[in-house]
């Protein structure tokens, strides 16, 4: 977030007593810090269709029960809804962009012969989807986990490096650790904590971390399709078919990838039938708690990816300005919902600040 600092004065007046002079005014103060949010929405009618064209007066946004003024609204599209220029196209957003950011994660078990037999079926049907619906301003990523968070692509629309990048996420490769310079100004990489990377993403919970630190300076909404077969994290319980304890690395994650607008598309590799119910908690809570979708039950990994591609085709980016303190740090709460009720918004439920 960016942020500017405004220091609010209040004059203190002396009270008036006989034959006494007036004392000059004290003033006194308190310093906060105006903070730019931004916060990512889907807004669609009855049926799931994407209502395009409304502006900054079609959203309410409160914080802890207080209505704040939007700033102003992106629209973000995957598809050329406009041949004309936006100042005499039909739309009231102030700006309409094309980038679509989509991030494809393995988590990779390294001793189960039939998860990874399904997990390289995953990626099969991830070629066949990107040569089929991969758009040049769709920019794509390839990041993976097994002992540790790994890059294998960085953002690029390039097929053929995608392609290449999928087959090592999925050989268990080492990964890059430097921006391509022919990546477009958009990068992963050149926001990454290599350090950090490399020793300090012993579990899927830190990596997703990470990941949504390096994604933070993108100002745009970033979507993560994870391929899984259940995570649980090495501090949590389990017992009988339900995780009793949340790891303690479960919320900072939350917190980061909701400050980033990251949200979360897990794709379970199990077939959903007979493997027991703790295997879908934390991935379906994950998928809720980053305004995504959990999909447990599928016959063909394209069929997830088409539903996250409709879902992710448009989205508005909305921007404005909430006050804190200087020090206070948390997270807050956001609503957002429409002056027409007839349409039906989908928003994560706010995002981390001091920090």
């Amino acid at each position: 977030m960016s942020k500017c600092f405004i220091t609010l004065l209040m004059i203190a007046a002396a009270p008036l007593l006989a034959q006494q002079p007036q004392q000059n005014p004290q003033p006194f103060g308190e310093k906060v810090d105006v903070n730019l949010v931004q916060l990512d929405a889907i807004v669609t009618d009855s049926r799931g269709n994407q209502m395009l064209g409304l502006g900054k007066d079609d959203f309410v946004i409160t914080e802890n029960g207080l209505a704040l003024p939007v700033d102003s609204v992106d629209y973000f599209t995957n598809r050329r809804l406009i041949n004309a220029p936006e100042s005499t196209a039909a739309f009231k957003v102030e700006r309409v962009h094309d980038e679509r950011y989509l991030i494809f994660f393995f988590d990779k078990v390294t001793s189960d012969f039939a998860s990874q037999a399904e997990m390289i079926r995953a990626r099969n049907d991830a070629f066949r989807f990107l040569d089929d619906r991969l758009r040049p301003e769709d920019r794509v990523a390839i990041v993976g986990h097994d002992v540790r968070l790994k890059v294998y692509s960085d953002f690029t629309s390039d097929k053929s490096k995608i392609h290449r990048a999928l087959n090592d996420a999925t050989a268990y490769g080492l990964g890059i650790r430097t921006k391509d310079a022919s990546s477009p100004s958009t990068s992963l990489l050149a926001n990454m904590d290599i350090d950090r990377m490399i020793n300090k993403t012993g579990s899927v919970y830190e990596a997703l971390d990470l990941l949504g630190d390096a994604l933070r300076p993108i100002h745009a909404r970033k979507d993560v399709v994870i391929f899984s077969n259940g995570i649980i994290g090495p501090d949590e319980e389990v017992r009988g078919n339900i995780v009793l304890t949340r790891s303690r690395y479960y919320d900072p994650m939350i917190e980061s990838l909701n400050s980033a607008d990251v949200t979360l598309y897990p794709v379970s590799l199990q077939s959903g039938i007979n493997e027991p119910e703790f295997v879908h908690q934390n991935l379906s809570t994950m998928a809720s708690d980053t305004n995504g979708h959990y999909y447990r039950l599928h016959t063909s990994y394209i069929s997830p990816l088409q539903q996250i591609e409709k879902q992710t085709a448009g989205y508005y980016l909305i921007s404005y300005y909430t006050k804190k303190r200087p020090g206070e740090h948390g997270f807050q709460k956001v609503n957002v919902t429409l002056r027409n009720p007839e349409f039906k918004v989908s928003a994560r439920s706010g995002y981390s600040y001091g920090e």
